[in-house]
């Protein structure tokens, strides 16, 4: 095992250069690759290369509180992004912070109009200010939603693999949850339209969509949807359309917001999204949703109960980046397709990464992996069950999975924490999820770790 950095502990690491890094976490030929990335890459504006230690991040305490801090190089569970923020978000809180009262404020139309202009500026999209509404987070406004549109509950579909939270917003709705598994054609991920057909029925109300698709990494083309769009609107399903990750798109992609195909479209769907994945926003809980029909809004607020509720610095924050932060997303876009790249030359160069497969997608910052090369020497039948037996001897009921026997494996083996694809649903067995959205240096340096850890399995 290569030797190990003091990379993600207590204290800024500043100052730190890509090539100096990669040197010491992989050897000659990463850092010279890394250098070879960064000089492409030296003119955006903002330093996404300086590695810094986010103490109070769930996706790293998550990481330590499982295996130890001193048994972790790199966090890559979470979506979240560990770069700097954009640098108006920040003098704007500070000045707010001096004014020293935090009472009641209503919410501006200043903030309305930052996600007018970010809507139609970015995607060509019309909003209007009367069809938004804010939520603290982007599922409790799906959860409201699936509650309005279906009272008599039934059940949601998912079209997987996708995102993991659905099904907690689902059960917490009190509905049902049903997979339709998507096919891989061509190493992507499509609908499975007459699959879909079969599972919709009377109790099924809404389809959920992921645009583009987490943790896949698709951006849907019009066709894609407009053929989705047309199964549920002919079983009078709504599609609710989580567009969280729609400014992450790799070069040659294209987000196509799914309200935007059609009148019939923009009708018959909801569409949910928050700056919380393009700014790093999360914990300062600010989402918001809309849709064109009335009837859909009311559902949501009236019958799904929906209450709306926002944090002041929450809306400060989102309506500065919105509307300074466009080349900030652009530059980190840039930097992250380099990533993608990286990752893709690394796993194919002829010899490295044994028993792990990746296929650039079409943007997100995360990298799926198809680790099931992997899977045939860690997780067979028999260790899956001796990871299970050890947990229910602790007292952990929770169902063991080849994923998460792997997941275990590469934390202990590459010192890196990365997501299991069974997460994800139907269609993601063998694969694993991997959180690029951190500097160069801590991508290489988990590429090495998990590299040699492979090489050292045999």
């Amino acid at each position: 095992m290569k030797n190990n950095l003091e990379i993600g502990r207590r204290g800024f690491i500043k100052g730190v250069g890509i090539s100096a890094l990669g040197a010491a976490a992989g050897g000659a030929s990463s850092a010279a690759h890394a250098m070879g990335q960064a000089t492409t890459l030296t003119d955006r504006g903002y330093d996404f290369d300086e590695v810094f230690t986010r103490q109070n991040s769930r996706k790293w305490i998550a990481a330590y509180n499982a295996y130890g801090e001193e048994n972790i190089d790199v966090a890559m569970g979470t979506a979240d992004l560990d770069f700097k923020q954009v640098p108006e978000v920040v003098d704007a809180m500070q000045d707010r912070a001096l004014y020293e009262n935090y009472g009641y404020e209503p919410t501006p139309d200043s903030f309305y109009q930052a996600i007018i202009d970010w809507s139609r500026e970015r995607y060509g999209q019309e909003v209007k200010k009367e069809w938004i509404r804010t939520s603290s987070a982007l599922k409790p406004g799906m959860v409201s939603s699936m509650r309005g549109l279906n009272p008599h509950k039934g059940k949601v579909i998912l079209l997987t693999p996708t995102y993991s939270g659905f099904r907690g917003a689902i059960n917490k709705a009190g509905m049902r949850v049903e997979m339709s598994p998507m096919k891989r054609v061509n190493n992507r991920w499509t609908f499975d339209l007459e699959d879909l057909k079969n599972r919709l029925d009377y109790e099924t109300k809404c389809v959920v969509l992921c645009n583009p698709n987490n943790p896949s990494g698709e951006f849907w083309t019009a066709e894609e949807m407009m053929g989705l769009g047309d199964v549920c609107i002919d079983h009078g399903a709504t599609v609710l359309s989580d567009e969280i990750h729609c400014d992450f798109p790799n070069k040659g992609s294209k987000f196509i917001p799914y309200a935007t195909l059609g009148e019939k479209y923009a009708n018959t769907s909801i569409t949910y999204r928050s700056p919380s994945k393009t700014f790093g926003h999360a914990c300062l809980r600010v989402a918001y949703f809309f849709t064109q029909n009335e009837d859909l809004m009311n559902a949501t607020m009236i019958g799904g109960g929906h209450e709306e509720g926002v944090n002041t610095y929450g809306v400060l924050a989102a309506e500065k980046a919105f509307q300074h932060g466009a080349q900030w997303v652009d530059d980190v876009n840039v930097y992250l397709d380099a990533h993608h790249d990286y990752i893709y030359e690394y796993v194919n160069r002829p010899g490295e990464m044994p028993g792990v497969e990746y296929q650039k997608p079409e943007g997100l910052y995360l990298a799926w992996f198809d680790c099931n090369g992997l899977k045939e020497k860690v997780a067979r039948p028999d260790q899956v069950e001796a990871m299970q037996q050890k947990w229910i001897s602790e007292g952990n009921n929770r169902r063991v999975t080849p994923e998460l026997v792997m997941q275990d494996w590469i934390a202990r083996n590459a010192r890196i924490h990365i997501n299991p694809g069974s997460s994800y649903g139907i269609g993601a067995e063998g694969f694993m999820r991997m959180n690029i959205g951190v500097p160069r240096a801590l991508l290489v340096k988990a590429l090495d770790n998990w590299n040699a850890a492979l090489k050292a399995l045999g």
